[in-house]
């Protein structure tokens, strides 16, 4: 398995004056988000939708996009309300760019000092 190289791709998509949510897709995918949930993030992102509409779009399993909406819902990156039809149905949407980045940034610094406390204990054991 090849390794991507994301700090290259973040320094290449900002040189080459990509879109904000090509630079968060680009920083997602170094957080081992998988490329299927950072679609569904974008399409969201576009207009709120069901599970039924987002398995027309990406042509998978009810049961795979629950598993990937899961996962962004968790992390704060979807919102999701309940709509009256002819039974209660949830509508996804995107969380903004803006706070989806914030998100990013702090899950970023907890990985930061995690990693920071793991090199301090065992540096002190030398």
């Amino acid at each position: 398995m090849v390794k991507r190289d994301y700090i290259a791709d973040i320094e290449k998509s900002l040189k080459e004056g990509k879109k904000p949510i090509e630079v968060l897709n680009v920083i997602l995918g170094f957080l081992n988000f998988k490329s299927v949930e950072i679609r569904i993030y974008n399409i969201l992102l576009k207009k709120p939708l069901t599970i039924k509409q987002l398995e027309e779009h990406l042509n998978l399993s009810e049961r795979t996009i629950r598993k990937y909406i899961k996962r962004l819902d968790s992390e704060g990156f979807i919102t999701k309300k309940v709509e009256q039809g002819k039974r209660l149905r949830y509508v996804y949407s995107a969380v903004p760019i803006r706070e989806t980045w914030e998100k990013v940034k702090d899950k970023i610094e907890r990985i930061l000092i995690d990693i920071t406390k793991v090199l301090e204990t065992k540096t002190m054991s030398f």
